[in-house]
């Protein structure tokens, strides 16, 4: 798997003072892990934003720290944004250690063409858009695909149990819940509400009738 690169310098502001770090096209982070004590750090706000768009919460990056002898293998654990404006304010960073498993969420990406989409016209709802993994730092995938051309039939529904994963993968998510399935055609659906609205409609009048009954 790829690994972003990307360069840090030691952060000495910290507290309040950290808002003043845009003004010099800088954001602020954090590098923690076992063994060590975080690190304060501050990245290049453009440089920082860019690789945040390609990296999902399982893509591994090299972080160079000015001065550190060797590069930091981490995951990016949280990135916290502004309210209104939405750039980075704060990036918190995890350090790896290659021989020790990590538990991360992993983003699921459908593939292919359900038939019983594009033949009976049913509509494909992805319930779940993520899972739990825990694997090797090695083994870390960007996203699992999930084929849905086997998904021929309305009503038909694929689950956790069903993903196919690499090898040095496990899912820790339950393998019972539905990641995505194929539901009936909205007009179908209007169909059985008008049925069932009626039968209803005549069940409340029947009860109302008999309670107006004098005993």
């Amino acid at each position: 798997m790829e690994r972003i690169q990307l360069s840090a310098t030691p952060r000495t502001v910290i507290g309040k003072q950290v808002k003043h770090l845009r003004e010099e096209a800088l954001t602020p982070g954090v590098i923690y892990g076992h063994g060590f004590e975080p690190v304060p750090v501050q990245f290049g706000t453009r440089e920082l934003e860019t690789a945040l768009l390609r990296a999902g919460s399982s893509t591994l990056l090299n972080i160079e720290v000015a001065g550190t002898p060797q590069p930091y293998t981490v995951i990016v654990r949280d990135v916290q944004r502004h309210t209104l404006k939405r750039y980075v304010t704060h990036v918190d960073m995890q350090a790896l250690s290659m021989t020790e498993t990590v538990r991360v969420p992993v983003s699921l990406v459908l593939v292919g063409e359900s038939p019983a989409v594009r033949d009976l016209h049913g509509m494909l709802l992805q319930v779940l858009n993520e899972v739990e993994i825990e694997c090797l730092p090695s083994a870390l995938v960007p996203s699992i695909e999930i084929d849905v051309t086997g998904m021929v039939e309305l009503g038909s529904a694929l689950t956790v149990g069903d993903l196919v994963v690499p090898q040095g993968i496990k899912i820790l998510t339950l393998a019972d819940e539905v990641v995505v399935q194929v539901s009936m055609p909205e007009e179908e659906e209007e169909e059985v509400a008008e049925v069932v609205a009626p039968v209803a409609e005549v069940e409340v009048v029947r009860k109302r009738k008999e309670e107006e009954v004098p005993e």
